[in-house]
């Protein structure tokens, strides 16, 4: 029988930590248009209704945090000098991943702990989700940019984490664009670290319940410098990815292209290239995922349709959207298939005859999907 994790040891923000704060305006959020909402199962309505109810999100605090003699674990925990969580750093984190980090904290505190990172601020640019490029793009990163715009003074460097080549790709080009050197990053793993100084950014966003206008403030800043392409419909692919994919994508593919959409795995290109395609994309349809997080870019009034599992409980997109003042309209798919991924809605997706008319942009509601061979879902 599995023992049960020993309960962490934490502590509150010391008084005294705030450097900086500065107040998110409130937004109107109109509830989502959702097709096929009875496909959705109770309790995942319940709980994005939890988000979407209100309708509108009240001013709120934004705080940059200075914390000094810190240790760092896995997706962004830190503990006090002493070995004690800072539970407000906990997201999403399970009570086992959380003990067992504090164990590896402790361990190495006991061994006589590691010479603490003294070059000065480091800020805390790692949450649950590090491999994740949406994560990335709308939760770590505009930490960074709100740091460095300001505060320039404080030099701070970004701590993010050890992820694999495509991302880490994305996160220094991301860095580069909003003119932060991609060798002020200091990159970790889950191992424990300790840091002399660490800058933490709460308020900006809540996975899920809630995101800040001042996120969008990094993404036009890193839009601005690149130039859009020319308006064209955007079909946003995952067939590399493996799983939540629709059902005879292919034949979906070539259909779009005959309709003169542009199929696009965004996975596959250089950041500037994903902004250029999606700052100018005239329409935009694509299954719920990490690529479809460059909507971020979309100009106001775009027309998104995000094709969504019906049991995936999401409101990242939605929130996006409404940052962005997009014209967004989920479409909810029954599954199809085993599970491909880690969460139960990882399968792939069937989407109705009459759905493929809206991620086309078809004024007709039939259509007949054609036997194709295989395309590349990537454009150069």
């Amino acid at each position: 029988m599995p023992s049960t994790p020993i309960p962490p040891i934490t502590t509150e923000l010391p008084a005294g930590a705030d450097l900086l704060t500065l107040l998110s305006p409130a937004f109107e959020a109109p509830h989502p248009s959702i097709r096929h909402r009875e496909r959705v199962p109770p309790d995942v309505l319940r709980t994005m209704e939890a988000t979407w109810a209100p309708g509108r999100f009240e001013e709120r605090r934004v705080s940059v945090l200075r914390l000094r003699d810190v240790w760092v674990a896995k997706e962004g925990l830190v503990f006090d000098r002493d070995g004690a969580l800072y539970h407000r750093t906990v997201t999403q984190h399970s009570a086992a991943e959380v003990a067992g980090a504090q164990a590896a904290v402790r361990e190495a505190i006991a061994r006589g702990g590691a010479t603490p990172d003294r070059d000065g601020p480091v800020v805390l640019c790692k949450k649950r989700g590090v491999g994740n490029y949406g994560h990335w793009l709308m939760e770590m990163l505009p930490r960074a940019h709100l740091v460095h715009r300001h505060r320039p003074d404080l030099g701070a460097r970004v701590l993010v984490a050890d992820v694999p080549g495509q991302l880490r790709a994305s996160m220094a080009a991301s860095l580069a664009l909003l003119g932060i050197d991609p060798a002020r990053a200091v990159v970790a793993g889950d191992a424990p670290r300790a840091f002399g100084e660490l800058l933490l950014v709460e308020g900006l966003t809540d996975h899920g319940a809630y995101m800040s206008p001042l996120v969008m403030e990094c993404v036009e800043a890193l839009a601005a410098a690149v130039p859009p392409r020319p308006p064209r419909p955007l079909l946003v692919s995952r067939q590399s990815v493996g799983f939540r994919r629709l059902v005879d994508e292919d034949a979906l593919l070539m259909q779009a292209m005959a309709a003169g959409a542009v199929p696009v795995e965004p996975a596959l290109l250089p950041l500037a290239d994903q902004i250029a395609l999606f700052k100018g994309a005239s329409r935009i349809a694509g299954v719920m995922g990490a690529a479809l997080t460059n909507i971020a870019f979309a100009a106001p009034g775009t027309r998104v349709t995000a094709l969504a599992p019906a049991g995936m409980p999401d409101t990242f997109f939605w929130f996006i959207a409404t940052l962005r003042g997009l014209d967004y309209t989920e479409i909810r798919c029954t599954p199809s298939g085993p599970v491909r991924g880690n969460m139960p809605w990882d399968t792939d997706l069937l989407l109705d005859p009459e759905d493929a008319a809206e991620v086309l942009g078809l004024e007709s509601r039939e259509f007949p999907l054609p036997d194709a061979t295989p395309v590349s879902g990537c454009v150069p």
